[in-house]
């Protein structure tokens, strides 16, 4: 898989965090049906026209096969949209991914609510206990909150892609993964740096790869007086056509940039195919200037001093 196949490949929740997600979602479920168990009181408080008495096997059928029926709905509409966003290569996919898993976590509160409401609860509390305690939770975890937000803007704006090079409060790298929270970058030194998601959309950032994988190539030297300047900038030119790592269309072009004090300062510039390599494409065609300088004695100058010893 090349490097640019990556930078498209769509941010997917990992298999672990999706049954993770369902784990704890199960497990608060059953939590507070239990809670509400041994506590009746509290819930009479809570939702005074509810009462253990109206819930009878009818109802509990009813939520149940509410319950499962909305599921499964919804978890065959994901379905179908994974299988038609397949087969359009030409669309981004990262925000109907996004879209779709938005989507399922939509089918877990529309069965919920349901449920609830086939059990008899009184779904008017209920969102007001809902309400309070986000007004709570607001304040307590509002970084949390923000970054998760961020987390879903980035999701669907696609600023950034899993694979993109990017450059952000100081740090550079490859974006790794895309977590809910965070961002996860690996820099050319190999390590994991988390960015958190507010911080990506709040503060400049640079992807150079957002678009394609181009990227700009300046490369300076420096040639003496006594040097054929048309022959020098006839081989800066063959050096960049020959080389597989740059573009033909925009070609290579040579600039005559300066008279300095002891050189003649020239510029190759081109347009790399893949920024990614670059490092690798520039020192090549050094090595390749190098070589080609010294077979048609070029000389590349440099600064000589000349000490006087005065006894």
């Amino acid at each position: 898989m090349t490097q640019e196949e990556k930078n498209k490949k769509p941010f997917m929740m990992p298999t672990w965090l999706a049954v993770l997600f369902h784990v704890i979602i199960w497990t608060i479920l059953l939590g507070l049906v239990g809670y509400a168990i041994l506590h009746p009181e509290t819930v009479a408080v809570i939702f005074p026209d509810f009462k253990w008495s109206k819930i009878n096997y009818a109802a509990i059928l009813k939520a149940i096969l509410f319950l499962w029926v909305t599921l499964t709905i919804f978890r065959v509409i994901k379905r179908a949209m994974f299988k038609w966003i397949q087969r359009h290569d030409k669309i981004d996919k990262g925000i109907y991914y996004s879209f779709v898993t938005l989507l399922g976590y939509l089918g877990w509160v529309i069965a919920g609510w349901g449920a609830l409401s086939l059990l008899g609860v009184n779904l008017q509390s209920l969102a007001v206990i809902v309400g309070a305690l986000s007004v709570g939770i607001g304040f307590g975890l509002q970084h949390v909150v923000n970054n998760f937000i961020s987390g879903l803007l980035i999701l669907f704006e696609r600023p950034i892609r899993k694979g993109d090079w990017i450059k952000i409060n100081g740090h550079e790298g490859f974006v790794k993964n895309i977590h809910i929270r965070s961002t996860e970058i690996e820099t050319f030194s190999k390590t994991s740096v988390l960015i958190p998601n507010a911080d990506v959309l709040s503060n400049a950032l640079e992807n150079v790869t957002k678009s394609n994988s181009l990227g700009r190539m300046v490369i300076s030297v420096g040639v003496s007086y006594n040097s054929d300047l048309r022959l020098v900038e006839k081989l800066l030119l063959d050096v960049a056509n020959n080389d597989p790592g740059l573009v033909k269309d925009p070609a290579p072009f040579v600039l005559l940039t300066d008279f300095a004090d002891s050189s003649v300062q020239f510029e190759l510039r081109g347009v790399f195919t893949d920024i990614t390599k670059g490092l690798a494409t520039k020192s090549r065609i050094m090595f390749a200037i190098w070589d080609a300088f010294k077979e048609n004695n070029i000389e590349i100058p440099f600064p000589q001093r000349v000490v006087h010893l005065e006894k």
